[in-house]
């Protein structure tokens, strides 16, 4: 299947859709889409529009619209607060989540974390994530793009938290002795859920403590200690799977 990005919100009522070179070039030249081959238009809105390539121009490609809908937006809301890895590590970790359906992701810089980024090259990985948020769309046909915060320190984002809502559930991916398991959480209810990864070694005590205070359960995710991205993808879809279970019970 053949998928393409729209940059912009597509118009009410627009029967054709042009392509920014960038993409145009991707869809033709790289994918060697030509004209008259069926392409899915996602805008990361959750909006998938089906048509055919009517100009396989390599600079600006126009895509006839024959079918337009709108997914529903993937229920509850769904947030990855996530110490970042070092290395590209965090790349890979962006599209993993993206794909398995998170809606928010905001990387953090904790007291283990390696990673440290002033405001320029945070806005610059900020900028960088988002395109790996708009790639997975296209490689599984999400239709919704998950949002990429700035980078943020774990002290300044906590302290700026809300305090928590009705429906709204705080958890910790956690090696604590205390960690519930998390095949045994319900989320009959919940409209919301946050989860907090920390970095290879985990949070240490008082950002744990902090979390703690801040509403964050400690959750296990099972007897092995995984690598953070492992950890980040096992989070949402266990909380994709979860949330199934509510809708079918």
């Amino acid at each position: 299947m053949l998928r393409a990005w729209l940059e912009k919100p597509l118009r009410p009522g627009a029967t054709t859709v042009t392509l920014s070179p960038e993409e145009s070039g991707h869809l033709v030249r790289s994918l060697r889409a030509r004209r008259g081959d069926v392409v899915v238009v996602l805008d990361g809105s959750g909006m998938i529009a089906e048509g055919r390539l009517s100009s396989a121009d390599g600079n600006a490609a126009i895509i006839e619209l024959l079918k337009v809908s709108r997914a529903p937006e993937s229920f509850p809301h769904v947030t990855l607060v996530q110490s970042m890895p070092k290395g590209g590590t965090m790349d890979d970790l962006v599209r993993s989540v993206a794909e398995a359906g998170v809606n928010e992701i905001q990387p953090l810089m904790t007291a283990r974390c390696e990673v440290r980024l002033d405001a320029e090259r945070s806005q610059a990985k900020a900028e960088r994530w988002r395109d790996q948020v708009i790639e997975a769309c296209k490689q599984c046909g999400n239709p919704w793009a998950a949002k990429v915060q700035t980078p943020n320190y774990f002290r300044a984002w906590c302290d700026a938290l809300p305090p928590i809502t009705e429906g709204e559930l705080r958890l910790t991916a956690s090696l604590e002795i205390d960690a519930e398991p998390v095949g045994l959480l319900r989320l009959t209810g919940i409209t919301r859920v946050v989860w907090l990864v920390g970095p290879e070694g985990d949070l240490n005590p008082e950002e744990l403590a902090a979390a703690r205070h801040a509403g964050f359960r400690p959750i296990s995710l099972g007897h092995a200690v995984l690598r953070a991205e492992n950890a980040a993808l096992a989070c949402i879809i266990a909380t994709q799977v979860l949330s199934q279970q509510v809708k079918h019970s």
